[in-house]
């Protein structure tokens, strides 16, 4: 992977979480990516699978969930909201995901999700979106609440 292409999908992953609601934002978030990624041709479908987390030797959880890769590689800046939304298990819960998936953490990929299935986002959307991305206008994240989460902008109002 070239290293441009590697930092601005962490650049897009974390402008993505710092600035919109990620709680049950998941297919949205990746129809985003997908879809900035495309417009910079960068191949990036949305997946619709299972993240299966291990939180003991004999005990696991599973949640239905959308994600992006990038030629094998996990590319997932939804995966907080299960911290969010599972506030005892928060701790195993990464910010985003971007190439090492935790050991405890699983990918299970059932199918691509087609673009007739995705939110479409206008052009002058996504065009500054990535100018946005490019220049780095988003704060640093860090670990954050329901409450800072619900503050951020809603993309189900921004396309």
């Amino acid at each position: 992977m070239k290293e441009s292409e590697k930092n601005f999908l962490k650049s897009l992953c974390k402008y993505c979480i710092s600035k919109y609601t990620i709680s049950n934002s998941g297919p949205l978030i990746s129809s985003l990516i997908y879809q900035l990624c495309k417009y910079v041709d960068i191949d990036v479908p949305v997946i619709q699978g299972v993240l299966r987390v291990h939180i003991n030797d004999n005990y696991s959880r599973s949640f239905a969930h959308c994600f992006n890769v990038y030629k094998g590689i996990v590319l997932d800046a939804s995966i907080y909201q299960f911290a969010l939304t599972n506030r005892a298990i928060g701790h195993l819960f990464p910010v985003y995901v971007f190439g090492n998936v935790p050991a405890h953490i699983d990918y299970i990929m059932e199918r691509i999700l087609t673009v007739d299935f995705q939110t479409k986002f206008s052009k002058n959307f996504l065009e500054n979106v990535l100018r946005n991305v490019e220049n780095n206008n988003f704060e640093p994240i860090k670990r954050f609440d329901i409450i800072e989460d619900s503050k951020k902008e809603n993309l189900f109002y921004c396309h």
